[in-house]
């Protein structure tokens, strides 16, 4: 392992040695079970292939390690486990490697390496090398340890991947390509200017950002455990900028590591299922999916599941009770990044409280971000009258920002309709429109000095 003080990029060409070598086992493998001959040179080429391997390993190409665990966590990684780790990854960063793969082992059907097929690659002899082989791949071994491989199926078929972390960090590459299952990819960003919000939240939403790339700092130079989420809960009235914030971040998050950040939105209501144990395995299975991966979940609308647990007066009770534990725990045990909104903290269980990292309050805006907002949602292209004064119209109706943007949007189509500029008229005709959503009378005089302009036309 390397001895530098800060943590190396990966440097993807000198990785390229190990799959180069790793396609050599493969085509040898392939010449033993088939009886073909090979190349008259190629035991000197492999011979070549495993020097620049051996070269590059001593100058550090494998330090990208250190983006997943501290230096002394490494230490007692071997040669053997660089090896496994090839080969585990050999799949992913040459695609073309995994029907070769499959095609050695047809008793297990698929392109990660198993037990048997490694034993053919490396060319171990006699039980002790086996048995080396299966101790570095033992549950407390570091490979296994320090979540770089999986081990999966029984034996003696078991097989060996890699967890998404370790192909994100050396490979520079997602996971997985499909989306996620029950989660949809949002398009919002936006940039930190285009927040209406005081400057407490706003630092705590830098707060977020700085959280999520001081991970390799953290758990690379300075040896602390690798630093999951943070799992941050935005709470505030609708139409705060709790959603859109989700989308800020993202860019935010893109722009400070130089790779883009997707921001995937999920409605509990697609994996929440009235029957036993589906739920949790919706949501572990979403959560697997989004491992390994340069992304945000956010969970808008958690208010059903974050809210008071009620008395447990049976067995259904009690499982729901276990069924919300359960989810706010594995989105706490997430490597990566999540928001859940909710309207009402108050109605937020204490209990659960603990398991976030950031808790940000979305307050509603004054009369000075009610201005600001008006200027800014309004299209700024738009012909607008000479009497539309912004900090009028954020005096006289206390909107949300969500709401000053709806009213915004149905008043410059108004406009486009009918004179082409937007008026006090077409104003005033959005902002009731908006107010009338409430679920309670609204009178005319709720529309401040606008309320002589309802009636005239647009």
């Amino acid at each position: 392992m390397t001895t530098q003080s800060h943590i190396p990029e990966v440097d993807l060409a000198f990785l390229n040695a190990e799959f180069d070598r790793v396609a050599a086992m493969v085509t040898l493998a392939e010449a033993m079970r088939t009886g073909d001959t090979l190349a008259e040179d190629f035991a000197e080429s492999f011979r070549a292939q495993t020097a620049v391997v051996e070269q590059a390993r001593s100058a550090g190409v494998w330090a990208g390690l250190l983006h997943m665990a501290p230096r002394e966590a490494l230490d007692p990684l071997t040669r053997h486990d660089l090896d496994l780790m090839a080969l585990a990854l050999a799949p992913v960063a040459r695609p073309s490697l995994g029907p070769r793969f499959q095609s050695l082992q047809p008793q297990l059907g698929q392109p990660w390496p198993g037990l048997a097929l490694i034993e053919d690659l490396l060319i171990l002899n006699g039980g002790a090398q086996i048995a080396l082989m299966v101790d570095r791949l033992r549950p407390t071994a570091p490979l296994v340890a320090l979540g770089f491989l999986r081990v999966e199926g029984a034996t003696p078929n078991q097989t060996i991947r890699p967890a998404p972390r370790l192909i994100q960090v050396m490979l520079g590459r997602d996971a997985e390509l499909s989306p996620p299952p029950g989660a949809s990819l949002s398009d919002r960003r936006g940039n930190w200017d285009d927040l209406i919000l005081p400057p407490d939240t706003l630092a705590q939403l830098g707060d977020f950002t700085a959280w999520v790339s001081a991970a390799a700092t953290l758990s690379g130079t300075w040896g602390a455990p690798p630093l999951h989420g943070p799992l941050a809960l935005f709470s505030g009235p609708s139409g705060t900028g709790k959603t859109f914030a989700a989308g800020v971040i993202a860019k935010a998050l893109s722009d400070r590591t130089g790779t883009p950040w997707a921001l995937y939105t999920l409605d509990l209501g697609r994996i929440m299922s009235k029957y036993v144990g589906e739920t949790e395995a919706n949501l572990n299975a979403l959560l697997s999916a989004l491992e390994g991966r340069r992304a945000i979940l956010q969970v808008d609308e958690a208010d059903g599941l974050l809210g008071k647990r009620g008395e447990v007066t049976d067995a259904r009770d009690r499982y729901a009770n276990l069924e919300v534990s359960h989810m706010l725990s594995r989105l706490e045990d997430h490597a990566g990044p999540v928001i859940l909104t909710t309207n009402l903290r108050a109605n937020v269980d204490t209990a659960f409280l603990r398991r976030f990292q950031l808790m940000v309050d979305f307050p509603a805006p004054d009369a000075d971000a009610r201005a600001l907002l008006w200027q800014r949602l309004l299209p700024p292209r738009a012909p607008l009258a000479k009497d539309v004064d912004t900090t009028k119209l954020a005096e006289a109706v206390r909107l949300s920002g969500g709401s000053i943007r709806n009213a915004a949007t149905y008043a410059a189509v108004l406009a486009a309709e009918g004179s082409g500029v937007i008026g006090l008229s077409q104003i005033a005709r959005a902002v009731w429109a908006e107010l009338n959503k409430d679920s309670r009378q609204i009178r005319t005089a709720e529309l401040g000095f606008l309320a002589a302009y309802l009636e005239a036309k647009s």
